[in-house]
């Protein structure tokens, strides 16, 4: 079979953990879109271990494992959480922000477009959101030399573009859009507060029952 751009552009993204969306990756996107780039994209990844996801909004590709109970499997997916839970107090403090400073007062979601300029505006207009923008920069670790608001969201833009979530979309850097990452954020987020829900039913279940109690508290 001859090569072909868009599927080498799809498994590179996959295997890199990016989440291919029309935002980040446009061509790769449409050819998963497709069932011929579905089936021969979900084969390839299939000989390796790999299979292929999307989002429950439909707007991004992703990669995971499939042999979940392999050790070396398990410590990657571990490392690879962790990682992940690390920066998601920051990221849910950006959502909140983005909704106070976007004209639509909806947090961001996947094609939004941020400009600069209108975040800018309803920053300086507000000590709180001034001081969240602080706080969101900390959580990130973002160090900066200077404590003004515009310095400050150009650094966090410019963190949320490496960690895959914006895109710039023109030459300055002042107009960006927001990737299908932010819907695989909202699936993980849904996910582990479901989990953590049948964790407390679980729990609550046990206590009520002495026999799973003794079990639940390690007695016998």
């Amino acid at each position: 079979m001859s090569y072909d751009p868009r599927f080498a552009a799809a498994i590179e993204g996959l295997l890199r953990g990016e989440v291919l969306c029309p935002v980040s990756a446009k061509e790769a996107h449409e050819y998963l879109s497709t069932l011929e780039g579905q089936d021969r994209v979900s084969h390839y990844l299939a000989e390796i271990g790999h299979g292929l996801e999307q989002t429950r909004d439909g707007s991004g590709y992703y990669c995971v494992y499939l042999d979940t109970e392999s050790r070396g499997v398990r410590h990657r997916i571990r490392h690879q959480f962790e990682s992940a839970v690390r920066d998601w107090e920051a990221l849910l403090r950006w959502l909140r922000l983005s909704r106070q400073a976007s004209p639509s007062s909806q947090p961001l979601k996947v094609k939004d477009v941020v400009r600069e300029s209108e975040w800018l505006a309803a920053i300086e207009n507000s000590s709180m959101m001034q001081e969240e923008l602080e706080v969101i920069a900390t959580r990130f670790q973002v160090q900066s030399q200077s404590r003004d608001a515009k310095v400050r969201l150009r650094h966090l833009l410019e963190k949320l573009c490496k960690l895959g979530y914006l895109v710039a979309i023109d030459s300055s850097g002042a107009i960006y859009q927001a990737t299908g990452k932010w819907s695989l954020l909202q699936d993980q987020l849904e996910f582990v507060m479901a989990r953590e829900g049948i964790v407390a039913e679980e729990r609550e279940a046990a206590l009520n029952e002495p026999r799973q109690e003794g079990l639940f508290l390690g007695t016998s």
